[in-house]
Order: C-alpha cells, then sequence, then structure tokens
C-alpha cells in the first residue's frame, strides 16, 4: 500500500531544462549519438562531466575501422569471441552495421581515401585467427587517418553544426525515473558552480558515460585484486553504469577488459604513462629514440629479476590477452602478485637517446624527449651505480597484492650481468628477445617506476538489447533509457582490433534511431 501511495502521490522535479534526448558523456558514442539524432530533426542535449568531452576515443587509432566480408562468419567470430555472454540479436545488430560505417564516416568532412579496400594484418585484423569465422574479419582505412582525436573532432563538430547543444562541467548524478511506469523523464546534474539541475529528456536518455577506468573500488570488485592503470580519460569513474543499477538495471560484462599492453606510472592529475608497444610493420616503438638510439633497458619485478621479452610485438600480443599469466602472476603460498609492481631499468644511452616512456591518450602531454623534465620531477630515479639505484626502488605494501619493499641491491646487479652477457653473446636464453639486444653498460642508471600493469579500457556496464535499450533485471526494457559504446558494451572476455571504435559508431545511430520512435512522454 506505501508503495502505491508513494507512486500515486510522485511527481517529477521541477525542469531547468529540456530537451528531445539527453545524452550523459560526449565521448565518441555520445557524439555519434548526437550527430545522428541532431541530423533528423531531435533537440539534443549533451551533459559532459569534463570541461570538453572526447573520453577514450581520443586514445584509439582513429583512422582504422573494422569490417566483414562475410556477415555469417563474421556473427560466428564475435559469438566466439563473447563466448557466448552476448545475445545474438545485439551481435547481428553489431555485425550487420560495419557496412554502414564508411558512408557514416563520409558525413565527417574528413578528407578521404582513394578507393579504400578491406586487408589483412596479423595480429590484429583477425586478432584470432583461430577462431570460427575469423577470415572474414578485416579492417579498412575510409578517411586519412586522423587519429583517435581527429576522428572524435569531426563527429563532435558535425553534430553541433546540426544542433546538437552540449554542456560540460555539468555531473549528471541521477536518473529520474517514475515509480509508476518506470520510466526515465530526465536526469538530476551537478553544475561547475555546485548547483544541481533537473533536465527533463521528452523522449530518451542516452548513458555514454563509458566504462569504470578510473574507480579502484570497481576494478578490483570486477577486474583483479591487483592494483591497475588504464590508459583512457580519468572522467571514466562507472558514474552511468551506478545510475543504470539504482533504477533497477542488469548488468553483464563486468569483468570484461583489454589489456594489460603496457606497464604504468600515474602521475599527476591522473595522467598516465606508459611502456612502448612495438610493432615492426607499423614502426610503432623502433622509430622511438629510445629504442633506435638507446635500447639498452630491461623490465624487472621486485625480486629485481628480469620475466619478460620487453621487445614482444603488439601484433602478438592480442591487446595484451597473452601478458596476463605473466604479468598477474601469483604465488599461491602467500598469495601475492609475483611480477608486480614492477621496475623500467635503463643506462644513459637510453636517457640521452630519447623519451623512455610514452602515452597514447591525446590529452596527455608528451614526455620529453631528454628525460630530463621527467628527471627534476621525480617520475625519474637515477644513480650512480646498480646498487643504490635498487635502494632507491621502494613500493609501498598493498594488502592482497604485494609487501612493501625496495630492489635488492645484489639481485638487480646479477639481473643486469646475466642481461649483458646475454647481449654480448647475441641471444637472450631466457625470454627470447632478438631486438634492442643492447648491454646496459653506460652510466649513471636510471629507474621509473614502481610500475602496474596498464589496461585499454573496460567493457561491462548495463545490458541492452540489438536497440540499445537499457534492460531491467528480468530482461524487459527500462522505458526511455539506452546505453551506448563502453556503457556496457557487447564485447565479452576477447576483443578485436578496432572494435570499440566500430561499436560507439554503431551503437550510437542505433540508439538514435530508436530514440527518434518515442513518444515524447510530456504530450
Amino acid at each position: 500500500m506505501e508503495q502505491k501511495t508513494h507512486a500515486v502521490n510522485w511527481s517529477p522535479p521541477a525542469w531547468d531544462d529540456e530537451a528531445d534526448m539527453v545524452v550523459v558523456g560526449y565521448g565518441g558514442a555520445g557524439a555519434t549519438f548526437a550527430f545522428a539524432a541532431a541530423e533528423a530533426g531531435a533537440d539534443v542535449l549533451v551533459l559532459e562531466k569534463g570541461d570538453r568531452g572526447g573520453g577514450n576515443s581520443v586514445c584509439v587509432a582513429g583512422g582504422l575501422i573494422m569490417t566483414s566480408s562475410d556477415e555469417e562468419a563474421t556473427f560466428d567470430y564475435m559469438n566466439w569471441l563473447c563466448a557466448g555472454q552476448t545475445d545474438e540479436p545485439v551481435l547481428r545488430n553489431f555485425v550487420t552495421g560495419l557496412k554502414d560505417i564508411p558512408a557514416f564516416q563520409h558525413k565527417l568532412e574528413l578528407p578521404l581515401k582513394d578507393n579504400p579496400r578491406p586487408f589483412s594484418a596479423p595480429g590484429f585484423f583477425p586478432e584470432f585467427p583461430g577462431a570460427p569465422g575469423a577470415a572474414s574479419i578485416h579492417g579498412m582505412s575510409v578517411v586519412a587517418a586522423p587519429g583517435g582525436a581527429g576522428l572524435y573532432n569531426a563527429i563532435a563538430a558535425v553534430a553541433e553544426k546540426h544542433g546538437a547543444r552540449v554542456q560540460c562541467n555539468t555531473t549528471v548524478t541521477q536518473l529520474v525515473q517514475d515509480p509508476a511506469s518506470r520510466g526515465i523523464l530526465g536526469v538530476l546534474a551537478r553544475t561547475a558552480e555546485g548547483r544541481t539541475i533537473a533536465v527533463k529528456a521528452r523522449k530518451a536518455t542516452v548513458l555514454a558515460s563509458g566504462g569504470f577506468e578510473f574507480d579502484a573500488e570497481m576494478c578490483r570488485q570486477y577486474l583483479t585484486p591487483c592494483p591497475i592503470h588504464f590508459l583512457g580519460s580519468p572522467n571514466l569513474t562507472g558514474d552511468g553504469i551506478r545510475m543504470a543499477q539504482e533504477v533497477g538495471a542488469q548488468l553483464w560484462h563486468m569483468n570484461a577488459v583489454a589489456g594489460p599492453l603496457n606497464w604504468g606510472i600515474r602521475v599527476d592529475g591522473g595522467r598516465v604513462y606508459v611502456t612502448y608497444d612495438l610493432n615492426k610493420v607499423a614502426g610503432f616503438g623502433y622509430n622511438s629514440g629510445a629504442f633506435k638510439d638507446g635500447g639498452s633497458l630491461i623490465w624487472v619485478n621486485r625480486e629485481a629479476a628480469r620475466f619478460h621479452n620487453e621487445t614482444t610485438d603488439t601484433a602478438d600480443v592480442r591487446h595484451g590477452l597473452s601478458n596476463r599469466a605473466t604479468w598477474l602472476a601469483t604465488n599461491p603460498d602467500v598469495p601475492e602478485f609475483i611480477n608486480v609492481p614492477a621496475f623500467h631499468i635503463f643506462d644513459e644511452k637510453v636517457r640521452s637517446g630519447g623519451a623512455a616512456m610514452t602515452t597514447l591518450n591525446s590529452r596527455t602531454p608528451p614526455w620529453s624527449q631528454d628525460n630530463l623534465a621527467e628527471l627534476e620531477k621525480g617520475w625519474i630515479l637515477q644513480a650512480d651505480t646498480l646498487e643504490e639505484l635498487a635502494l632507491k626502488c621502494r613500493w609501498d605494501a598493498e594488502p592482497g597484492a604485494w609487501p612493501a619493499g625496495h630492489l635488492d641491491p645484489e639481485a638487480l646487479k646479477a639481473t643486469v650481468a646475466r642481461y649483458n652477457a646475454q647481449c654480448a653473446a647475441g641471444e637472450d636464453t631466457d625470454f627470447g628477445r632478438k631486438n634492442f639486444l643492447v648491454p646496459l653498460d653506460k652510466g649513471p642508471y636510471y629507474a621509473i617506476g614502481p610500475m602496474l600493469p596498464t589496461f585499454l579500457n573496460t567493457h561491462g556496464g548495463p545490458r541492452h538489447d540489438a536497440r540499445q535499450r537499457v534492460l531491467d533485471q528480468r530482461g524487459a526494457p527500462i522505458p526511455r533509457l539506452y546505453a551506448i559504446g563502453e556503457c556496457g558494451s557487447l564485447w565479452g572476455p576477447y576483443y578485436n582490433s578496432m572494435g570499440d571504435i566500430a561499436e560507439f559508431i554503431v551503437s550510437g545511430r542505433t540508439a538514435a534511431r530508436a530514440a527518434l520512435e518515442e513518444d515524447a512522454w510530456d504530450r
């Protein structure tokens, strides 16, 4: 009786603003939705918590897309990669939508490639060649390689050109749900001045707020007890996921994640810098001075021992999947992580050769080429001897992960001596490193760390149907609520290169078509 009385007496808040569609978050998915809906004549308002949009979309190679030469075979491949965790209609809508991406990109006012054709690339297209249907997966370059930021900026520009309104520095804090119909009527948000506003969404509210990469508690609960870093936007703290749960949404793929691809450190403002990922075909890493003019670097774990080939080609690691067994190895007797935290050890040849670390986030300032600014800030440790350096390489305790400590001086000295001997012999018998087998023999010596495994992005969030409508615990759509992009991604345990770009375009356009069909609730 109390619930019924509450429903009868309930009324929505006094609205401060309104639109046909309210979009929560202005990354690639949010911008795609805004463009598709505004182009069709809808009044779209985007609320973005940061001082500008972009999200994780500015951290990707935006010049490439994933495409299919056989939709049925690609469905088999996607179903295999998602391990049966993603509903068939959702996968089929995604696969069908791949063929429409080039036409979408033609609208972005970017330079176009002449006669673009699908291509194969080992380790990327397809990423898992042994999976059923893998041969149907190809890459394609339609626009003139703008990079992730260039692609995002182009989508945002056409969205705003078609009338989409964007309000930055505005954090959505709650979905407004009618207790009787369960429909989402709008949102509550906090402005930069700290004022709470209510925004009516006449037709639909769209969660485009990304994942939970920068919420440490969610990462521990859903991904791994090992502290980790992510490369993307610090604004991705799971806001949309929690709000969806509050209105009854079902979650999926919460343990799905791409990485770890690099080792990284987090510095001022949450910025993350990482070790290089190397790819001979594209030149990644090979063109950096740290390697071509240096090369004398190794990684060591907290026992001061090497544990991995530091120059493994990116094409061989399957977006970091093959790194997990080694990088996140545990000691079953304690338990604790064996190889985390790690340290990046190098000598003067690397220091003077080029930037010792890099970033994949176009919004993060580049690491200096001579490493001196980072040395002055204390991000790089320096010592005249390896023994001195070891004592400076310290870390705090992390319950359930590792005890506090520092590198053992004699162990580090022995590790470098063994590595140098292998360089002299021309063969790394421990980890099979063939490229840049250069000894650490020119002091002073340097270290960066403690480093943590660094992932690309999470994929979990509210479960949705093939029209991107968020589903409740019984599998029914929550009226007028949609989720797109990485906020409830379709990807399961395995991921294929450029799949996130493809998904934010397909999901954004799919949700826009569905939302345009909604009747305004306030008629």
